[in-house]
Parts: C-alpha cells; structure tokens; sequence
C-alpha cells in the first residue's frame, strides 16, 4: 500500500471559486473561516492530489502568495505516508500566508498526524538546572525518559534539588532532594514546546524542604535545548507554598 501511494497524480485548474469552507477539513478559528466566505476570489486556483484508493486532497491557494511547484512537491512527499486515509475520502485544504493553520507546513504536518502510521519514538536525557528556590540557588540534575506519542508525550524523570549550607568548622554541606515525577511534554505546531511536570519528594534534607513535599512545574522551550522553569513547591505536608524560578538544559 505504502508503495502504491507514492504514485499521486497531480492535476491544476484556475479560476475556482466558492462560498464556504468545505467539508473535511482543519479546525479553523472563526476569523480564518471569515476571510474565505468574504474573499472567495482570493482562492483562485486548485491543486487535486489523486491517491490509488480514489481518495483526494485538495488545495485552494492563490499564485501570488503560493509556487503551485512548491506545493506539489511538499505535498506529495508527505501524502506517500498518508497510508490511513479511507477509499474516496476528498480532504480540504486552504491556503492564506496570514493564518498560522493555513500555511504549507502546517498542513503537511496535519497530514502526517492524521493518515500517516506513527511509531512511538523514545527520548532519553540528563536534564540539569539551576532554580531560586526560598531565597536559595539550587543545581538540579537528574534522568527524564518521554514517550513521543502523535500529538505529545509523556513520560517519567527522577531529579535531585541540591541545597547547600556552611560547616561551622569550614567548608560546605551537600544535601540531596530527590523528586520523582511525571511529565507530559506539548508540542503544538507554530508554538513552542512545554512541559508540565508534577512531583513527590523522596526524602527531605537540607533547610528548605520538610515532610511530605510536592511541586508542580511548567518548562517553556525556548531555543534548541534551552528552557525556562517555573513552578510552586507545596512543602510541610502541603502547608507551605514557595514559588520557584529558573532554568533547564536537555
């Protein structure tokens, strides 16, 4: 089947006006669906993607704002894994620079999650950190395992919150937190990748943290494996509240 899908006819036709948004198509916001009932002549030529199974994808796009080359070409590479798409199902797609879910890369990425098989990927890393946590800086290194699902992933890390304080003979004391805890990883397309993290304390040492200790963290991606944390940590058995930021690699 996978092979036979890689054979997409192309076909072109101008001047193609309409009313309304067809049926079977992304979810688009209000204004997106506004701006094709209002300007139906923006949508002036058709790209028609013939599967084997007698399914269709079409694109509405105007030659001003989009290569019907281009399209053809991201487009076809990306239906040769559309291998779920049932038999005479037609798939609508429109075309406007100005929309972030009518851009090309968006819909081959729709595409792809909807009528592509997705293999579960595993991501292995040692994310470490620094996070001012009760008027202390506090290093965190630690082991997270995520399962990349379609849409996101989930997946479990087990981290340790390093206090340290002053011998009053000299030198410094260590003491470990370590926090076990559930993460679920969101991964929208044209957004930024985040993580929502909850956690239990372990075992408690040092001068922040006593009885049971919780915390619930939001990491923001913001360049390649650069992220900002912040979170609250509920310590003494949930009595205490203490806000914590800072930041994470990997």
């Amino acid at each position: 089947m996978k092979k036979l899908l890689t054979l997409v006819l192309l076909c072109a036709t101008t001047q193609h006006t309409h009313a309304q948004i067809k049926n079977n198509t992304p979810n688009y916001i209000n204004a997106f669906k506004r701006f094709v009932e209002y300007n139906p002549q923006y949508f002036s030529d058709t790209l028609e993607f013939i599967l084997p199974n007698a399914a269709t994808v079409m694109v509405y796009f105007n030659p001003q704002d989009f290569q019907s080359d281009v399209i053809e070409s991201k487009m076809s590479e990306s239906l040769k894994h559309a291998v779920k798409i049932s038999d005479n199902e037609v798939r609508n797609y429109y075309l406007n620079p100005n929309f972030w879910e009518s851009q090309l890369d968006y819909v081959t990425n729709d595409i792809n999650q909807k009528y592509a098989v997705h293999k579960v990927g595993y991501t292995l890393g040692i994310p470490v950190g620094l996070d001012f946590v009760g008027g202390r800086l506090a290093p965190e290194m630690g082991l997270r395992i995520v399962a990349g699902l379609k849409k996101f992933g989930v997946g479990a890390s087990i981290t340790n919150t390093n206090f340290f304080t002053e011998k009053p003979e000299g030198g410094v004391i260590v003491h470990h937190n370590p926090f076990i805890n559930a993460e679920f990883d969101i991964n929208p397309y044209k957004r930024a990748k985040s993580t929502i993290q909850a956690g239990y304390l372990l075992k408690s040492a040092g001068p922040i943290f006593s009885d049971n200790t919780f915390r619930i963290a939001y990491r923001s991606h913001v360049r390649g494996n650069i992220q900002l944390n912040a979170g609250l940590i509920l310590t003494e058995d949930a009595k205490t509240i203490i806000p914590t930021v800072g930041i994470r690699f990997f």
